[in-house]
């Protein structure tokens, strides 16, 4: 009988094609676009194909790393994660994705981005990489960092930035961004809390001990807040589309424990493409 929770623990949805997104890597970059997009829309501020398609490739090319040194460093196979193991099995494509990326940004920084993209990327860079050494691979720590999942909320955010740049007017939009990644990483971790008991032991199940209590009632209020914001703001459609995705992840997170791992990471960042129909309907 003590096997049984195990046993469900460990069972795994069959592979179906919506997994491939989050299982490529491809979920990031698709998401922080999709939010920095929006940003623009909703600030009327123009979003540049040369700067969009560095992020894309930038971002991408962070999670393809990940990925790799994650599939290297895994210490308990039995509880990792199918996105995991496709990176062991496929790690050729990994490698092979990762070389298309760089030499897409380094045509595109040849083409020409403007010094103020560059200068702020730079900046954002530098952030990112020391979030590297604190959350994935602790290099002068003993040991990782806890909080990562608002770190990656944090550098969303500050992607949109590398593109727009920030004003008073985009500031709020922002936080929100960075809000609302690290809420979808925190469902997601609650979910893959015995996966990140054996591989990464960072991860906020470690530290947050009611999380799977707390992040309830921590979307309820959020997606309300969200709302209140739609009616107070002229960027009502962007805060619509925060309240969605709250919302979404919020439900996602109640019937959680009836899917596998890697079907809730999957519609976890479905539910961050609310901009599109939402900004699609309102804005045309």
């Amino acid at each position: 009988m003590s096997a049984l929770p195990t046993m469900i623990e460990n069972r795994k949805e069959p592979f179906t094609w919506w997994f491939l997104p989050s299982w490529l890597g491809l979920d990031a970059p698709c998401v922080v676009l999709t939010w920095t997009w929006a940003t623009s829309r909703s600030s009327d501020s123009p979003l540049p194909i040369r700067p969009a398609a560095a992020m894309f490739l930038v971002v991408w090319s962070i999670y393809l790393s990940d990925r790799l040194i994650d599939a290297a460093r895994c210490q308990d196979w039995a509880q990792a994660t199918g996105r995991l193991r496709f990176g062991r099995d496929w790690r050729w494509l990994f490698w092979a994705c990762l070389g298309f990326c760089i030499a897409g940004i380094l045509a595109t920084v040849w083409a020409g981005l403007p010094a103020e993209v560059l200068w702020r990327a730079a900046a954002v860079g530098l952030g990112v990489s020391l979030h590297f050494l604190a959350f994935v691979v602790p290099v002068f720590l003993r040991g990782k960092l806890p909080g990562k999942e608002f770190g990656v909320g944090l550098f969303f955010a500050l992607g949109a930035y590398a593109c727009l740049g920030a004003t008073i007017q985009t500031l709020p939009l922002l936080l929100a961004i960075a809000l609302v990644v690290a809420f979808n990483c925190l469902v997601i971790a609650a979910r893959d809390a015995s996966s990140d008991r054996a591989n990464d032991p960072g991860g906020a199940s470690g530290w947050w001990q009611t999380m799977n209590r707390d992040l309830l009632w921590i979307g309820v209020a959020l997606t309300v807040t969200a709302i209140f914001m739609s009616n107070l703001v002229r960027e009502t459609a962007f805060y619509l589309s925060v309240a969605a995705a709250f919302a979404a992840l919020t439900v996602l997170h109640c019937f959680a424990s009836r899917l596998s791992g890697d079907a809730v990471r999957s519609l976890a960042d479905f539910a961050l493409f609310t901009p599109i129909p939402i900004l699609g309907v309102m804005h045309s």
